[in-house]
């Protein structure tokens, strides 16, 4: 670059409310290291506060004022006007973390104006020592009521992590979309002062969801009048727009960006500030640009900046235990590799650079990013965005984090691979992972086969079993209406997930529906598939998912509301014994064994040759040796040379000493190992794993 200059990186409304989408944390960081000045702005939490605050409900309730009609929710709020205006703002300060004194209050008195949500709030699970925790579902829900409120009678398209979602989801024509830019609700009001405060000139427009679109647009035209140079990439960009033909889109924006940001917003940058002309992997009204030029590094972790993390709000809005870790707590985000390195799903995305390039970086560097987050932050909690955290990768950061002695909280996504051993999953809960969500799918045989997978049923319930006896919560991403799956196959799939829920191997799961996309490789290969495509006009905006009709395949449309409901009630620990065919008026009994899940987990899993020690202190005495751990202690009797060994050998294994093999370890062992097995075994349990 030859000349720095400000840029203004920015999340449109919405995304989360908990905590900072990474994306513009992710630029800010890779800008600094090139001298780029830069600054960072989460409009999603600003408008929250702006509009759930008592000059906006104020604004609200005066709109209402004025109308003669009205849902029974809105007239029963607007009757409480005076309660409303007092408990917001007090509300979103006790959401913040900042005022724990209020739980009380809103637990005991009468004191949150009642709505819908709040009425139907079950306080059960939380117990006689959940007082934050109730209080803060309760608040959750009273936000929850107020957002109800303006979607009802302000704006229809507001909801509490999107806006205007409707709008950019699936196969997108333009003149909705443009259309309702053309309108302005209270919502849209409040939108536009904020645009109208970012002053720089440049901004880039982060939209990873479709509920970021509209808002990014309606930013983006107001920026684009000021003469501004409006860029706009994120996920949503790259996978839904990448062929776009619209012209009304330049309008709202001068550039779009596909995949990692950095590089093609680097080449902007220095195309607009004189340099020469390198643009690549960048679409503007003139059309695509895509110089031949190195790749630049992926960013493994941000920079969080000038970002206000005080203002994020913690929320319950879900007693779903793995749900509740995206809508509660301030994560730091980090990747471990860029892109998937198994990357043959015939469902994903495999056909693009975010998942078909797989990159890792130094764990030592990851690290190192780790500590200067927690001290930007002031935050232990690190949320893995990978695609699937490689297991080799997690295995040498739990090492290194057990070596620099660092305690933090971990959790992420994984493969359910083979190679999560129980002992693995123990060595990566006492570096700090509490959670892994990974994809189950079909839960079929079959079926996996042919989404290509690459794990079993079986496998899938082992993993499962190494990280729940571990104390690692486990979420299952589930699939159904995949093409010429069966309504058997459906049922058997549920047999499956009940069967993982009864053995306690997976905490919470999803049910997703099966959605083709160009990108992945079952577009290409639908023949090969049994899907069939209607011809159908081409889309000039969005056109990623595509409509598809899969003739020999079952019913999907009878599972869309059962599933759900037998989820919910497995995830309670209701009907775990209540056979799956019941869920129907008209359904196959499942043909799936019912203990194939049972004997899956009873079969022999192996262990590495790598000796490592997570327990404390070990004390040779009079009776044998002392041996500690954070769960007890264990006095283990044995002569004065096997205690001086035991000491030895638990001390070598340390994770900040040189790898250990159990082979020497036994090699080295005074006496017969046979008689001392089951000493060994009590020592395995205290905390000696084999990785």
């Amino acid at each position: 670059m030859g000349t720095t200059f400000d840029i203004a990186l920015i999340l449109p409304p919405l995304t989360q409310l908990n905590t900072p989408y990474p994306s513009t944390a992710y630029l800010a960081q890779f800008l600094g290291t090139q001298g780029i000045t830069s600054t960072q702005r989460d409009l999603g939490i600003e408008l929250t506060l702006r509009l759930f605050s008592r000059p906006g409900l104020t604004r609200v309730f005066d709109l209402l004022d004025d109308r003669d009609e009205l849902p029974e929710p809105a007239w029963r709020a607007l009757a409480l006007r005076d309660a409303h205006l007092r408990a917001v703002e007090p509300v979103m300060t006790f959401l913040q973390g900042k005022d724990s004194g209020l739980a009380p209050r809103i637990l005991e008195t009468p004191f949150l104006p009642r709505g819908p949500a709040l009425d139907r709030a079950q306080l059960d699970a939380f117990g006689p020592m959940g007082t934050q925790d109730a209080a803060r579902h309760l608040a959750t829900l009273y936000l929850q009521d107020l957002v109800n409120l303006v979607t009802a009678t302000i704006d229809s398209g507001f909801g509490m992590a999107q806006y205007q979602h409707h709008l950019a989801l699936g196969a997108v024509d333009f003149g909705p979309l443009h259309e309702r830019l053309q309108q302005t609700t209270l919502v849209d009001e409040m939108l536009d002062d904020l645009a109208d405060s970012i002053i720089a000139p440049v901004v880039a427009l982060s939209v990873p969801f479709p509920g970021n679109l509209y808002a990014a647009l309606r930013i983006g035209a107001r920026l684009k009048a000021r003469s501004a140079l409006v860029i706009m990439g994120g996920g949503y960009v790259h996978t839904e727009l990448r062929g776009v033909e619209e012209p009304r889109l330049w309008q709202y924006i001068a550039a779009l960006t596909y995949d990692d940001g950095e590089g093609p917003l680097l080449a902007i940058l220095d195309h607009h500030n004189g340099g020469p002309d390198h643009r690549h992997r960048t679409r503007t009204s003139v059309g695509t640009h895509d110089a031949r030029v190195d790749k630049v590094p992926f960013t493994p972790a941000g920079d969080y900046g000038d970002l206000d993390l005080s203002l994020y709000l913690q929320l319950i809005d879900t007693l779903n235990p793995a749900h509740r870790l995206w809508a509660d707590g301030r994560w730091n985000k980090i990747t471990l590799a860029h892109g998937c390195y198994w990357r043959k799903c015939s469902f994903c995305d495999v056909n693009l650079d975010y998942i078909q390039r797989y990159e890792n970086t130094s764990v030592v560097e990851l690290v190192d990013h780790m500590e200067r987050l927690i001290q930007q932050t002031g935050h232990r909690g690190f949320h893995f965005v990978d695609e699937a955290a490689p297991p080799k990768v997690l295995k040498a950061l739990a090492l290194e984090l057990l070596k620099r002695n660092l305690g933090v909280t971990l959790w992420g996504n994984i493969r359910f691979e083979k190679s999560f051993t129980p002992e693995l999953a123990r060595l990566l809960a006492a570096a700090g992972l509490v959670a892994v969500t990974g994809g189950l799918e079909v839960a079929n045989t079959r079926l996996l086969k042919a989404i290509r997978k690459g794990v079993t049923v079986e496998q899938v319930a082992r993993c499962a079993h190494a990280f729940r006896e571990a104390g690692v919560m486990v979420h299952a991403y589930l699939m159904y209406g995949f093409p010429t799956q069966t309504e058997q196959e459906t049922v058997d799939a549920m047999e499956v997930v009940r069967q993982l829920f009864k053995a306690d191997l997976i905490n919470s799961g999803f049910w997703h529906r099966f959605v083709l996309t160009r990108h992945a490789p079952i577009y290409r290969e639908a023949k090969a598939f049994g899907v069939v495509i209607p011809a159908a006009a081409a889309a000039p905006f969005a056109a990623n998912d595509v409509q598809h009709e899969d003739p020999t395949g079952g019913d999907h449309d009878r599972f869309d509301d059962v599933l759900p409901v037998a989820l919910a009630a497995w995830l309670q620990g209701h009907d775990l014994d209540r056979p799956v065919h019941s869920w129907f008026d008209d359904m196959p009994f499942s043909t799936e064994a019912p203990d194939r899940v049972e004997r899956a987990i009873q079969a022999a899993q192996k262990t590495g040759n790598r000796l490592v020690w997570l327990g404390g202190g070990v004390y040779p005495d009079e009776h044998g040796v002392q041996i500690h751990h954070v769960d007890g202690e264990l006095e283990l009797p044995c002569d004065e040379d096997q205690a001086a060994w035991v000491a030895g050998i638990l001390g070598a294994a340390t994770p900040d000493q040189e790898p250990l093999d159990i082979r020497d370890a036994i090699d080295a062992f005074p006496g017969d190992w046979a008689a001392f097995t089951h000493q060994w075994r009590a020592i395995r349990a205290m905390g000696a794993v084999l990785i």
